[in-house]
């Protein structure tokens, strides 16, 4: 990597991060703790879940690509809540940080239920008993938290450590596993019997929760090599690769489990494993799905905290959201998350339902809750574009408005896939923000505190 001369003649070290570690990055944040339990729930479909995940791998790409072009455009702020607020003003960036925060504490509490699922693996007292599977799930929240609160930051080096570990056994399932396909274990292309467009749609939403997290790619240019070369490119390169692990070992498990036991099985990776590699294979996958729980939980987490405290400089959440403790973390908010994820997973638990419709209905509500302010901020792309229009080449312009249009359409069908119930609870708690909006603007007036900073100007 060569240096960079300033105009004064002195020679710097270019930025931190070039290409590769950028791509490694963005793969890392993508693969977390959602394509674990995926086979089991989309076995009940059959094959045709995998035409559904492979369109949403598409769409994320297009979501990808989205949010690199809108934290180019303002590269001092990043994530749906800013991008969603700079384009359409304080109510619509509101909601937008309201929904996005309601999905990760939700997130947190499915992936505590998937987490609990393959620790039940290796100690299989957790999942016999319920009251045992609650208390773990609840304690590993508790416990997450309590460190978030303290700042506990994982290093680099902890974190490469903790994406291979996701990554390797997943490359040799998708690859070396193939050896154990058997076309006689996939069974119908549509299992279900349900209108393709239905099956397609629904598999689209509960997918996406694995690629939740994609907006991450949108690295500050200030700590990226050639910013406007590296960051499409590492946003191109590691959302594909993601997306290519995740359809290869999904289609290996898909090949190497009969469909129904696939159907009925929670821990389906750990049953394929078994399977190609025998029984310590299935134990070692495991292993590595609750250190990959642990960390997807962990950052979502801090994801859980930093949204609404960011909202709250913005004067728009609660005072309480942004207070700092004596380690710098929002430790109030991050609190007030966990708990409402160990609410929500104790909730769902309690109910009549098995593990893995737990997991599936807090996937779905995470899922179209995050998809509110991803829909919003292919929105804000779509305006600055037309404001653009006439001062960029035609073919430029063209090509990013597809795009856009595309990842808008994308949010919607997931969205439509939902299920009735999630899409209904979600409403119910975005009606519910309306008042806490007026509350804030009415709080913060009487207060005499400046409602909201002002929105950015736009950035050609």
């Amino acid at each position: 990597m060569s240096q960079t001369t300033t105009e004064e003649g002195v020679k710097t070290k270019p930025k931190g991060l070039t290409l590769w570690p950028a791509t490694a990055l963005v793969t890392g944040t993508i693969i977390g703790a959602g394509i674990f339990t995926q086979p089991s729930w989309l076995a009940q479909y059959g094959p045709i879940s995998l035409l559904g995940f492979a369109i949403t791998a598409l769409g994320s790409l297009m979501l990808a690509l989205v949010f690199s072009s809108l934290a180019r455009r303002t590269p001092d702020v990043g994530g749906p809540y800013a991008f969603s607020r700079q384009g359409f003003g304080d109510f619509v960036g509101f909601q937008s940080a309201w929904t996005y925060w309601i999905g990760a504490w939700v997130g947190v509490g499915a992936i505590a239920s998937s987490l609990v699922v393959y620790l039940g693996v290796l100690v299989p007292s957790v999942t016999e008993n319920k009251f045992i599977s609650i208390a773990v799930a609840v304690g590993v929240i508790a416990l997450l938290t309590f460190a978030n609160t303290r700042g506990v930051v994982t290093g680099g080096f902890v974190s490469l450590v903790l994406t291979i570990l996701k990554v390797v056994p997943l490359l040799i399932i998708g690859t070396i596993g193939f050896i154990a396909f058997d076309t006689s274990n996939l069974g119908p292309f549509n299992a279900s019997g349900l209108p393709p467009i239905e099956v397609i749609t629904a598999v689209m939403a509960y997918t996406l929760f694995s690629f939740i997290g994609v907006e991450a790619a949108t690295i500050p240019a200030g700590d990226v090599y050639e910013p406007d070369k590296t960051i499409p490119r590492a946003t191109v390169i590691g959302t594909l690769a993601a997306a290519a692990v995740y359809l290869l070992s999904t289609t290996a498990v898909f090949g190497a489990v009969e469909q129904s036991e696939l159907a009925t099985s929670d821990a389906a990776f750990s049953v394929a494993a078994s399977n190609m590699f025998g029984t310590w294979a299935g134990d070692a996958v495991a292993a590595v799905a609750v250190v990959s729980c642990l960390g997807a939980m962990n950052g979502l987490l801090l994801l859980a905290g930093q949204i609404p405290m960011a909202a709250e400089f913005d004067g728009l959440a609660p005072k309480i959201f942004g207070k700092l403790n004596v380690k710098h973390a929002p430790g109030t908010g991050l609190i007030i998350s966990g708990i409402l994820a160990a609410l929500v997973l104790w909730l769902q638990l309690s109910g009549g339902g098995g593990l893995g419709d737990v997991v599936a209905t807090l996937v779905l509500v995470s899922a179209v809750a995050t998809m509110v302010s991803y829909a919003f901020s292919a929105g804000a792309e779509i305006k600055w574009l037309l404001l653009d229009k006439g001062k960029v080449p035609v073919a430029h312009f063209a090509r990013k408005m597809t795009v856009a249009i595309l990842a808008l359409m994308f949010t919607m069908l997931a969205f439509y896939g939902g299920g009735h119930e999630e899409i209904y609870w979600l409403w119910m708690l975005i009606v519910l923000g309306v008042p806490l909006y007026i509350w804030i603007l009415w709080r913060r007036s009487s207060h005499g505190d400046k409602v909201g900073g002002d929105v950015p100007a736009h950035h050609n």
